[in-house]
Formats: C-alpha cells, structure tokens, sequence
C-alpha cells in the first residue's frame, strides 16, 4: 500500500502547526535569521560553538545560533527525517526563508574523492516523511541558486564539488546490495536519512534550500568502506556554507 496510507491528504488542514508552537513560545522571533543550516555531527557542534556570537530559544527546547547576522545553525537534536521535518518546520514558521542541511554522507560514487563535497541537486525519496508532503510522483530539488552560491563558496575554499542526485532512506540495516548496485549504476552520489525530507518540507512551505554532503564512508556492492581522510573534514565546509548562505539573502 501506498504512502500515505489515506487518500488524498496534500490540500488537508494539519490539527497543528508549527506557527502554532512558536506562537505558544511568544511568536516569530526577531533574531531568527533569513538563513538556517541544520547538521548533526558533534565535530560540527564543536565548530558552531567556536564560531558562534549567540544563542536563541526560538520554540519549546529548540534553540539557534547565530553565526552571522543573517545565518543561524540548529544542531543536537537527533538523526532522521522525522526530527529534521520537525525542526525545518519550526525554522520556517519562525521566519526562516533558507533551510541547508550540512552533514556527512555515504559515497556511492568511489571516484569522488573524500576530500571533495557532494552537492545533491535532488533527492530520491525512499522515506516516509516525504510523501507526507507531496504525492510520490513529485520531484523534490535543491535551489539551483542556493546550489551556484554554495558551488561558488566552497571552490573558493579550495574544496571541489559534484553536483547529482542523492538517495534518501532511514533503514541503515537494510541498504541491501542490490539497491546500492543499482543508484551507484544510475550516478546517484550520495546516501543520507533526512535529504529527502527536508527538500519535501522546504517545497511544501515554498521556502529554499540547499544541501552539502561530506563522504563520510563508501557504499558499494561489495563493502563498506569508512572515510580515514582527515584532510577535509566537515568543520572546514562550515564557513564557505555560511558565506554562501550570507550572499544568497543578503
């Protein structure tokens, strides 16, 4: 059976909403910036924590911190795309108007070198929660303008990009070999939990957003490969994603 399992549900109104739960903190809050990066490696929380000016509540224990006047970062709050929806939806309901997820990554693709960042064009939706937003036959993207502005910021730091498709799916146990044959075949470059998810959330809420993957590991047919490059680790992506960011709404 499909999902969702009832009906039409896409024009429906929601019981509640995420205007509703920061309205019950105090409404949309004036510090919250035009941009929000989500991530969810420590390595990254060390790094925002060393860069960051301030911090705020925005809604129940969510808080963001403000890396620039115009771009804010939403970390520990979990894995998945369930958790990453919910704190989109609140960003967005609180005035974000660009969300960026900045995470690691399985490689598909061996020929991309560690050291190099994947940035996904669109998501495979082999999740749940995407389909929650929009039927299964919808496409969801990155924004290529939010896409150029992170290309742009992350080859001026000297880090090379790839642009593709990316592979969206929560079932780590069940990254079965003839699936990661066949998008490996199909050019697909990466794998994560939450892509999906989010590009589904920023459609929905018809906000943009970006995506910037880090190979954390290969993926092939044959092994699983962990990443023991340090050369160029997911802090060093962080500044050129919030330069990129800056310029987008600036």
């Amino acid at each position: 059976m499909p999902i969702p399992n009832y009906g039409d549900k896409y024009d429906a109104p929601a019981l509640f909403s995420a205007e509703e739960a920061v309205d019950a903190h105090g409404g949309a809050l004036p510090d919250m910036p035009k941009a929000v990066i989500l991530g969810f490696e420590d390595e990254l929380f060390d790094a925002v924590d060393d860069r960051a000016t301030k911090s705020v509540n925005y809604v129940r224990s969510q808080e963001v911190q403000l890396l620039s006047e115009e771009v804010g970062f939403i970390g520990d709050f979990g894995i998945g795309p369930t958790v990453t929806a919910i704190v989109a939806e609140n960003a967005i309901a609180a005035g974000a108007e660009v969300v960026c997820l900045l995470c690691g990554c399985a490689g598909l693709q061996t020929d991309v070198p560690l050291s190099d960042a994947i940035l996904p064009t669109r998501a495979i939706r082999d999740d749940g929660i995407s389909q929650h937003y929009l039927p299964a036959e919808e496409t969801v993207t990155s924004t290529p303008a939010v896409v150029s502005h992170l290309n742009s910021a992350l080859s001026a730091a000297e880090i090379d990009t790839h642009h593709g498709p990316t592979w969206t799916m929560g079932a780590m146990y069940r990254e079965t070999v003839p699936e990661i044959e066949h998008y490996a075949n199909e050019g697909v470059l990466s794998l994560g939990m939450a892509e999906a998810a989010l590009l589904a959330v920023a459609a929905y809420r018809d906000v943009d957003a970006g995506i910037v993957h880090q190979i954390g590991d290969y993926l092939t047919a044959e092994e699983w490969v962990p990443n023991s490059d340090e050369t160029c680790p997911l802090s060093s992506m962080l500044d050129p994603t919030v330069e990129a960011l800056r310029a987008y709404v600036s």
